[in-house]
């Protein structure tokens, strides 16, 4: 049964795939935008995301989240429709980069590996798009419970990760190491809450967060950049970058839990600019004592 439900949802996906992919990319994007924006507050993902912003803006009114809600599900429609023409968007006109030409130039030229950290904004995939290609830049990600799927999805991905991509397992440390002492880079959504990681504040919240990125930078002393993806308007996007100091003391524990805590709140400072283009659907403050307001 197990199996049969995998094909009957690959069939889907392809069928989906190919009506997205037949139409032009700008089209699927505010399609999928607006149905999403219409039948996702419906769900019971929705209340999640109005407690999230009660928690992120507890100074803002109950319309004002339910407008940062819509937002979100709009971009999270656009966002799904935008992965079956990630190979048309990628290196086309719809993607500008503006990322300071000293910093890329440096990263191209030092010879060292680079960790890239992102979140979940816009179409958060597109930043890997601005690093230099002969980092053979590697992805980590999630995979899906159905096997047929995420063969399928991955597949397409590999335009922007052309490093491949690894799933998380034991051996995926081991292999990232590995792949950024080679001088290459290395990109990892790194704003979820990580259930097995250590403490920090997000949003005034306190919550965990995944410390692997920082322990790659500081252990291989290789520079650090948080990137994010900024949607200016249906599937257009602008890619920025900033490169993030780290301190190097006799306590690399100490080290790695400072350079975790800069990542979230970069991240912090670039979600509050444009609040409705990150997933809040996200349990990001799961398990801590931690109420909205009104709660």
């Amino acid at each position: 049964m197990r199996q049969l439900r995998y094909r009957l949802e690959h069939a889907v996906l392809i069928g989906a795939a190919s009506i997205l992919r037949a139409l032009p990319a700008e089209v699927a994007s505010s399609m999928m935008g607006k149905l999403w924006e219409i039948f996702a507050p419906r769900t019971r993902r929705h209340a999640r995301v109005l407690k999230n912003l009660a928690i992120a803006f507890p100074e803002m009114s109950t319309a004002e989240r339910e407008e940062i809600a819509r937002r979100q599900w709009n971009n999270l429609g656009r966002t799904f429709a935008e992965t079956f023409s990630a190979d048309r968007i990628a290196g086309s006109e719809r993607v500008e980069v503006k990322i300071d030409p000293e910093l890329l130039e440096r990263v191209r030229s030092s010879g060292e590996g680079l960790v890239v950290v992102g979140s979940h904004s816009a179409n958060w995939e597109i930043a890997a798009l601005a690093i230099p290609a002969e980092l053979e830049t590697m992805g980590l990600y999630q995979a899906l419970k159905n096997p047929l799927s995420d063969a399928y999805i991955t597949v397409m991905r590999r335009r922007v990760f052309p490093g491949g991509l690894l799933s998380k397992t034991h051996s995926t440390p081991r292999r990232v190491m590995a792949h950024v002492r080679a001088g290459k880079a290395v990109a990892i959504l790194a704003d979820h809450r990580e259930g097995k990681g250590i403490p920090v504040t997000f949003f005034g919240a306190p919550t965990t967060a995944n410390p692997f990125p920082a322990m790659v930078a500081r252990r291989l002393r290789v520079p650090i950049v948080a990137g994010r993806v900024v949607r200016n308007g249906g599937a257009r996007f602008t890619v920025e970058a900033t490169e993030l100091a780290y301190p190097v003391s006799d306590d690399p524990t100490a080290d790695v839990a400072v350079l975790t805590q800069t990542i979230q709140s970069t991240f912090e400072g670039w979600i509050r600019e444009r609040p409705g283009e990150w997933m809040w659907v996200h349990d990001r403050w799961k398990g801590q004592n931690v109420a909205p307001p009104g709660a």
